[in-house]
């Protein structure tokens, strides 16, 4: 038996080898996974675990909600008190102009006066409660801020929690 045909063919099936192993997928190296940011972070910044980034979506939903629930709120108090502030000057206004021997007129007078004491009260109870809306949304935006924000996740891991999983 001659080793010389096998010997001429070990080239062969040395380089066949090499090729085979070369178009196989490296199956030790994972493929990188795509990152994000919530916020604005830097390189350094950690990483949020999943649940984490589950908390900071949830947190996020629930701030656009509570804002877009505060914001027209907002405008009409804004109505409210300016018209508080014309009916307390018209008041003011007629207040020099009523004869005080007309016991009708000032009785009307201070029924006027008496309704606009009520408004103002109703206003200043629908200011407090926007107060508090408002310092909840800004309590939030505060731990966003701190928990959330400037911090780094991976992608994969929003799309499966959008997915619910």
């Amino acid at each position: 038996m001659s080793f010389a045909p096998r010997l001429a063919a070990a080239p062969w099936v040395l380089a066949a080898c090499i090729a085979g192993l070369a178009t196989m997928p490296a199956l030790a190296a994972d493929k990188p996974k795509k990152e994000s940011t919530l916020g604005k972070a830097k390189a350094g910044a950690p990483f949020l675990t999943k649940e984490q980034l589950r908390a900071c979506m949830a947190q996020n939903d629930r701030m656009k909600a509570q804002l877009a629930e505060t914001l027209p709120l907002q405008g009409a108090l804004k109505k409210d008190g300016d018209d508080l502030a014309a009916a307390g000057d018209t008041l003011k206004a007629d207040r020099e102009k009523i004869d005080t021997a007309d016991a009708a007129a000032v009785q009307a007078f201070n029924e006027r006066l008496a309704e606009r004491d009520k408004a103002v009260e109703a206003y200043r109870a629908r200011s407090a409660a926007y107060n508090t809306k408002v310092e909840a949304l800004q309590a939030d935006r505060a731990s966003y801020a701190t928990n959330c924000d400037g911090h780094r996740y991976f992608e994969d891991e929003e799309l499966q929690i959008k997915a619910g999983k």
